[in-house]
């Protein structure tokens, strides 16, 4: 009897321990414990994407389908403004940051990918699909200036040429912000801004490069929306031409094959 008392109590104690009913509580307790930590941590995540994709989002205007601005522009080229637009691309525009080939930046935004924020001179030059990014400039006719191979000045007085955005905000801004990088990024923010994308010798004064002419973009932005023009022909856009004497140098090997080197083709207002 004495030993058959002892196992019993042996047994008993067996199920008091790992394999008992602590052991089974504990892991009762431990299986909601992990169920609400992975519940805690997904609502936290939610609320961090939440945030980003609210900080992501288009934030004011040019708002999609609402806002119909418009921007001037020119290209100058070491020391000459070009008369010459960018190519009506109006046809195939897609975003509603396009060109009707009269010296204009048109912002009407179509999605939202454009609006806002992400209303940008990048996004015109993609829509126009010419080449633009920190140290590249595609003239209207196709030929690229870069920075490192494109030079202002000849012989003993070449410099290689930096790649320059000025920006009026307003058209009654007198001075313009300029900018040397991220000029992808640069806001079109205001109906009425003027623009100069300039590939210049770097020692040249901003003050040395002219604002652009403003007066075909006040005219337009006075009319009507029923009477706006879709553009005007290349010649009758404003700017002074370039003589024929004082062309910049481009190298050989950046000119479209089928014609020769030429930079006077670029946008004026």
């Amino acid at each position: 009897m004495a030993r058959s008392a002892a196992a019993k109590k042996v047994a008993k104690a067996a199920s008091t321990g790992a394999g008992g009913k602590g052991a089974q509580t504990d892991r009762n307790l431990l299986f909601p414990a992990a169920m609400a930590l992975v519940v805690v941590l997904g609502v936290v995540l939610i609320f961090v994407a939440r945030d980003r994709r609210t900080e992501n989002a288009p934030q004011g205007p040019p708002t999609v389908n609402q806002d119909h601005w418009h921007s001037a522009y020119t290209v100058y080229v070491c020391d000459e403004t070009s008369p010459r637009a960018y190519p009506d691309d109006s046809a195939d525009d897609v975003t509603g940051i396009h060109s009707h080939g009269d010296g204009l930046i048109h912002i009407h935004p179509f999605v939202s990918t454009v609006s806002a924020q992400f209303a940008t001179v990048g996004a015109f030059f993609d829509e126009i699909e010419a080449e633009f990014d920190d140290s590249t400039l595609q003239l209207p006719n196709g030929t690229v200036l870069q920075e490192g191979e494109f030079t202002c000045g000849s012989g003993d007085d070449a410099v290689d040429a930096e790649l320059r955005v000025l920006k009026w905000n307003t058209l009654g801004a007198e001075t313009p912000i300029v900018f040397r990088e991220n000029v992808k990024d640069i806001r079109l923010n205001e109906n009425g801004q003027l623009f100069v994308f300039a590939m210049v010798d770097p020692s040249l004064d901003d003050d040395d490069i002219p604002r652009p002419d403003d007066a075909f973009l006040r005219d337009y932005i006075g009319q009507p929306a029923s009477q706006l023009p879709l553009g005007e022909p290349t010649d009758a856009v404003p700017g002074p031409a370039l003589p024929s004497d004082s062309t910049p140098e481009v190298p050989a090997d950046e000119a479209p094959a089928d014609e020769a080197p030429d930079t006077t083709e670029a946008g004026g207002e």
